[in-house]
């Protein structure tokens, strides 16, 4: 799950302290401890993101598919000049690609990169179907830039590499990716797809010529909504503790203050996608039915009752009082899964219809209360 915080009046980060701590956690099976401090990213932690060495991006000039002109010949003093630069307020700069014939794409932009050596750019493969030659800045973060100029002007390569003339591009703002992917109020949406889309004009869908294998969009998600391992201590929170208040439109981060702040959610959950509303699971019960499967047994049938770990407990209250945990059911012989439970007679004598009643306890989670039939 991913956790993203969207109230912008919040007088600090939240602090998530039922997700898992480390003196707590299972270590063959948990993750290290997820108990954090969330808050809505800030500016300077989104552009740390794309200007870093590894996962950060450039501004990408990406031309048309050139499979159909290759081999492509490119010839001395015709078609072998590239006009660039890296900086709206300087002058262009010649690079000059060797003569020759060239069979295969990566042959093609090995002789671009030897010719663009000291550029600040680097030449490889495009994000998009076919051959592509893209440029990119090695400047990364939202003040990297590149340009190229026109045919007429003199990149005269411009149209056998598929560039357009005369074409900028640049890095949208920080503040850019965290408007358009966590707005105040939501949606939070930080999948691919939306990242990938931000920008406009010069810089629109700057994030989606990076390669994904770079991993700049994951990064950036992780910087705008933090990811949460779906541990049982975080869907217990999810459903029933700090983020389920949280999540609540009834929150309201400081009823004392004066003039009042208005009530709403403080945060919104979304599946690893990145969009998705995140769901998880309370202990519903649909029926529960004595003398089934056999006199005097009580089967719960529904949905969430069990199954992730020996952590059930069934509560009777009414004719029998009484509270069963899921070893001690399975010891008698009854059962206990994900959609039933059967409780042996033994445990429950004097159970009656209607004036007993039975309520499912998963870990932190609680059913509502229902009469057997």
């Amino acid at each position: 799950m991913r956790v993203g915080v969207i109230r912008g009046d919040l007088g600090g980060p939240i602090f998530l302290a039922d997700v898992e701590p480390v003196s707590r956690r299972n270590v063959p099976v948990d993750p290290p401890g997820q108990e954090r401090y969330i808050g809505r990213p800030t500016v300077a932690e989104v552009e740390a993101v794309l200007a870093d060495s590894t996962v950060g991006a450039g501004a990408v000039l990406e031309g048309s598919d050139i499979v159909g002109s290759l081999p492509l010949t490119i010839t001395l003093g015709v078609d072998d000049d590239l006009m660039l630069k890296t900086s709206s307020s300087a002058s262009f700069s010649t690079y000059t690609i060797a003569a020759g014939t060239y069979t295969t794409l990566a042959l093609l932009l090995a002789a671009i990169n030897t010719a663009l050596v000291g550029s600040g750019i680097t030449a490889r493969a495009g994000t998009g179907s076919g051959s592509r030659v893209a440029l990119e800045s090695d400047t990364k973060g939202v003040d990297s830039y590149i340009e190229n100029d026109t045919v007429a002007h003199g990149s005269t390569a411009n149209t056998g590499l598929g560039l357009a003339d005369g074409a900028v591009r640049d890095m949208p703002t920080a503040a850019t990716f965290i408007t358009d992917c966590l707005p105040v109020g939501g949606p939070l949406d930080v999948s691919s797809t939306t990242v990938n889309a931000v920008g406009a004009t010069t810089n629109a869908n700057a994030l989606g010529l990076i390669p994904s294998a770079r991993g700049t969009v994951t990064a950036l998600a992780d910087a705008l909504a933090p990811r949460l391992a779906d541990t049982a201590a975080a869907i217990d929170s999810f459903l029933v503790g700090y983020l389920s208040e949280y999540r609540n439109a009834s929150f309201n981060p400081d009823p004392r203050r004066v003039p009042a702040l208005s009530s709403g959610a403080a945060v919104e959950v979304v599946a690893d996608d990145g969009s998705t509303p995140y769901a998880g699971t309370l202990p519903t019960i649909t029926t529960s039915t004595l003398g089934s499967p056999t006199a005097g047994d009580v089967t719960i049938a529904g949905t969430g009752l069990g199954g992730e770990a020996p952590e059930t407990k069934v509560k009777f209250t009414g004719d029998v009082v009484k509270l069963l945990d899921q070893r001690l059911i399975e010891a008698n012989g009854g059962s206990v899964s994900s959609t039933a439970i059967v409780i042996p007679a033994a445990l429950i004598p004097g159970a009656a219809t209607t004036t007993t009643s039975v309520q499912v306890q998963v870990r932190q989670r609680l059913s509502a209360v229902d009469a057997l039939v």
